[in-house]
């Protein structure tokens, strides 16, 4: 029995076996537990990263199949720009031929006018006729012109004859009359000469004097065959630019 001393605090004592190894699982366990934990943590954290490796993977490839998307449609885009700009170029050139096919149709349906004035032998005008003068802008203050005259009512018959030209207009205040021949620029030359049995033309360019301003052309025409006739026209100065 042992010893009791009388007033102290008495606790009861437990009897178990002794188990040396015990205490060393124990701690070996909880050291395990650390172990696994920390382990899980570690392989939860490579997943996860390789997962969003995966993620941010499939998410460059998508971005990289959409940005070939749009390369692709921007150089559709460039394709479909250069072809509306060659379509535009196309078009413009087009509308020019048109409006050139459209001043050569007018210019031919006054022809066709003119040939049908000559031939015809209801004209209400007879003998030489001055039918146009026409003046078109070269280069500074040279002109090319275009003169037209015809016949009616004479059937077949040649006509003979001459032409006098000369512009008019004024130097200042001062009127002044200029003889087509004055005027012809250098190796030019002027034949007033008319052989015609239906219609003739007098082509040939003139250059105006620094200082002149025209205002009118006169035009004067002369037939000795097939009959004496004396023809007088005047125009108005009106010029067609280059």
């Amino acid at each position: 029995m042992p010893n009791v001393v009388k007033g102290s605090k008495q606790r009861r004592m437990i009897v178990v076996p002794y188990r040396p190894w015990y205490r060393l699982s124990v701690v070996l366990g909880l050291l395990l537990v650390l172990v696994v934990a920390g382990a899980g943590s570690f392989f939860y954290g490579r997943i996860d990263a390789a997962r969003q490796y995966v993620v941010t993977t499939a998410d460059n490839a998508r971005l990289s199949q959409q940005l070939s998307l749009a390369q692709d449609e921007m150089e559709s885009l460039r394709s479909q720009l250069a072809s509306s700009m060659v379509d535009r170029r196309a078009n413009e050139e087009v509308q020019n031929t048109i409006n050139s096919l459209r001043q050569r149709i007018m210019q031919l349906e006054q022809d066709v006018s003119f040939y049908r004035q000559v031939m015809s032998p209801d004209s209400a005008e007879l003998g030489l006729i001055i039918a146009e003068f026409d003046v078109n802008q070269l280069e500074g203050r040279r002109y090319h012109y275009k003169a037209v005259f015809r016949q009616a009512g004479a059937g077949d018959r040649v006509l003979e004859g001459k032409v006098a030209v000369a512009v008019a207009g004024r130097i200042g205040d001062e009127r002044t009359v200029l003889p087509l021949a004055d005027i012809l620029p250098e190796g030019n030359t002027f034949d007033p000469g008319l052989n015609f049995r239906y219609f003739q033309n007098l082509e040939g360019e003139f250059e105006l004097p620094e200082g002149f301003v025209p205002e009118q052309v006169e035009v004067k025409a002369e037939s000795t065959k097939p009959a004496a006739n004396k023809v007088e026209k005047i125009f108005s100065w009106s010029v067609v630019e280059a």
